[in-house]
């Protein structure tokens, strides 16, 4: 990657730290997902113009990847043509009289940053400061708002966790193929207004513009590196994520 070689004993750290398991032990789908996650935060620290310290803490390289990633790739203001959206435009039309929550996240790289954010929390430190501080989600930087999901609709381990949460409850951290996300749930309600649908089908899609925009800022940002994966001495399942488009 650029001048600096990533071994694999690095990553089968990184591996073992993120989820507690030996690296051939994972699922394939999930190795491959903290790899990326893994190498693009690499590719971050590589981009930016000073070098990183050999003595930084995977914490605080997280937290600088975290800052160029908001130098480097930053969040491309909302379309306005997504503010006239019809829902039925993006497949979401219709009303329910099941139970809803109105929830934000916050998702972070690895289960210590979690912890460490959950702890925040409790210390009541603004849910929105603390997403654009640590947060990865597409929209940390304007609090990590989700907005109000229908009961059922969550994977099982997300529905799990918030299912028995009070209003202001925060949830223990959960860990998916994109990190680890912690919620609050902030209302909960039956029935779904018309207005509500449209907002939630517009935040939806101005969430998946944002995610859309920085993996094309991140491919961009490998290709300069000229990046190389060499998988022979990988015991984890193991490819190149940016070898499609670099």
């Amino acid at each position: 990657m650029g001048s600096r070689v990533v071994t694999a004993a690095e990553v089968e750290e990184y591996l073992r730290r993120e989820t507690g398991r030996e690296p051939n032990t994972l699922r394939p789908e999930l190795a491959e997902r903290l790899l990326e996650l893994y190498l693009q935060e690499e590719v971050l620290l590589a981009a930016g113009r000073n070098p990183v310290p050999a003595s930084l803490s995977p914490e605080q390289r997280s937290a600088l990847a975290r800052q160029r990633l908001e130098e480097l790739c930053p969040v491309p203001p909302p379309d306005p043509t997504l503010t006239a959206a019809d829902p039925a435009d993006a497949q979401e039309a219709g009303t329910t009289s099941g139970e809803r929550i109105l929830l934000r996240q916050l998702v972070l790289p690895d289960a210590a940053a979690a912890r460490s954010a959950r702890e925040r929390l409790f210390r009541n430190e603004d849910f929105a400061e603390v997403s654009r501080a640590v947060s990865r989600a597409p929209n940390a930087a304007t609090g990590g708002m989700l907005g109000w999901v229908e009961r059922g609709q969550l994977p099982p381990e997300f529905e799990a966790a918030v299912a028995a949460l009070p209003r202001g409850g925060i949830s223990a951290p959960v860990a998916s193929d994109a990190g680890w996300h912690i919620f609050q749930v902030m209302d909960r309600r039956t029935g779904l207004a018309d207005e509500e649908q449209r907002q939630r089908s517009r935040r939806a899609m101005a969430a998946r513009a944002a995610e859309a925009a920085k993996r094309a800022c991140l491919d961009r940002l490998a290709a300069t590196l000229k990046i190389r994966v060499d998988c022979r001495a990988a015991t984890f399942p193991c490819r190149n994520p940016f070898e499609e488009k670099s």
